[in-house]
C-alpha cells in the first residue's frame, strides 16, 4: 500500500521529541518506582510527555504548512504575487496552529484555559477593530489569489480606470494604466466594485454607425447593408452579426453595423476597424454614395463660393 506524500513528509520531521514522548508514556508501565516518589515521578513524566508532544506537534504543523505552501507555489509559479500572499497565509496558519496546540497542552496539564480564552477573545476583537482595513485588504488578497477574478498580466477595468495588472500584493494591487501611470487599488476596495476582465474575452463585439447622405434612391439605400456585410466578411478574424438602416435623419441615413472579432486583442480590433472604414470609403466612392460628412463639406464649400 503506497504511503501518502504528506505522511512521508511528517515522518521526516519526526525526531527525538517524539521518542521522549513515547518514553515518558511507557516508563510508568515498565518500571517500578518507589511508592514514596511514584506520584511525583508520574506527574513529572506526564509533564515531559505533554511538552515533548507539544513541541513535536508544532514541528509537524509547521511542516504541513510549509508543504502546502510549496505545493501551491509550484502549481502557480507563473503567478507573480501568489507566493507573497500564500506566504502571509502560511504565517497566519502557523499562529492558529500554535494557539490551538497551546490550549490543548494547557488542558492536558489540567490548567484552566477559560481566562486565557476570554482574554484571547477580547484581545482578538480589539485587534480586529484596530486593523479592520488591513484585515480587509489581506482577505481581499486571499480572495484574489484563490478565486482568481484576475491574475498578473490581465487587462482589467475598475470603474473608469483601466490597465494591465502588474502586481498583486498583500494590501494592494498595482495596475499599469493605458496612459502609462501606475494605479494602486486597495484589495478590499477593489473587490467591492464592478470589475471587468478583458483578458477572459473570447470575442469582442464591435458596433459602428455609418451616416450616408439622404440624396440617394430607396433602391440604393437598400443595397448598403449588403455592401457593408460583404466588406466586414472580407476582413480576417471577423464574424458578421447585422447591418440595418437604423433611422432617417433630416439629411442623413444612419446605418448601424455589428460584428464580432474572433480574436479579442484590442490592437487587432483597431486595425480591422481602420481597414473596414477605408474599404467602405472606397466602395461607396465607386458606387457614387456620399457620406454625410462629404455632403456637409460640399455644401459648406458651395456656400463659401469655393466650388
Amino acid at each position: 500500500m503506497p504511503v501518502s506524500p504528506v505522511l512521508k513528509h511528517l515522518f521526516r520531521r519526526t525526531g527525538i521529541l517524539f521518542a521522549v514522548f513515547l518514553a515518558a508514556i511507557i516508563l510508568p508501565y515498565v518500571l517500578d518506582f518507589p511508592p514514596k516518589y511514584e506520584h511525583r515521578i508520574n506527574e513529572g513524566l506526564h509533564l515531559v510527555a505533554v511538552l515533548s508532544l507539544f513541541f513535536q506537534a508544532v514541528i509537524w504543523a509547521n511542516a504541513l504548512v510549509n508543504h502546502w505552501r510549496e505545493l501551491y507555489i509550484e502549481r502557480h509559479r507563473d503567478e507573480y504575487g501568489a507566493a507573497t500572499t500564500i506566504g502571509a497565509m502560511a504565517a497566519f496558519a502557523r499562529v492558529i496552529f500554535v494557539l490551538l496546540l497551546i490550549l490543548m497542552a494547557l488542558k492536558a496539564m489540567y490548567i484552566d484555559v477559560g481566562p486565557f480564552l476570554a482574554g484571547l477573545g477580547i484581545g482578538g476583537i480589539a485587534i480586529a477593530f484596530a486593523l479592520q482595513n488591513v484585515l480587509s485588504d489581506l482577505f481581499g488578497a486571499l480572495s484574489i489569489v484563490l478565486d482568481k477574478p484576475f491574475v498578473v498580466g490581465d487587462a482589467i477595468q475598475v470603474d473608469d480606470f483601466s490597465g494591465r495588472v502588474e502586481r498583486i500584493g498583500l494590501k494592494s494591487t498595482r495596475v499599469r494604466s493605458d496612459s502609462g501611470e501606475q494605479l494602486v487599488f486597495a484589495n478590499g476596495e477593489l473587490l467591492k466594485g464592478r470589475l471587468r476582465n478583458f483578458q477572459l474575452m473570447q470575442e469582442r463585439r464591435v458596433t459602428f454607425t455609418t451616416r450616408v447622405a439622404s440624396n440617394i434612391s430607396a433602391d440604393v439605400a437598400e443595397t448598403i447593408p449588403t455592401i457593408i456585410e460583404k466588406l466586414v466578411q472580407a476582413q480576417p478574424h471577423t464574424r458578421f452579426a447585422r447591418s440595418h438602416l437604423k433611422q432617417i435623419g433630416d439629411a442623413t441615413l444612419d446605418y448601424e453595423t455589428v460584428y464580432f472579432m474572433t480574436d479579442p486583442a484590442y490592437a487587432l480590433m483597431m486595425d480591422t476597424q481602420q481597414a473596414l472604414q477605408l474599404a467602405i470609403l472606397r466602395r461607396f466612392a465607386e458606387a457614387g454614395i456620399q457620406l454625410a460628412t462629404q455632403l456637409e463639406a460640399a455644401v459648406k464649400l458651395k456656400t463659401a463660393g469655393l466650388v
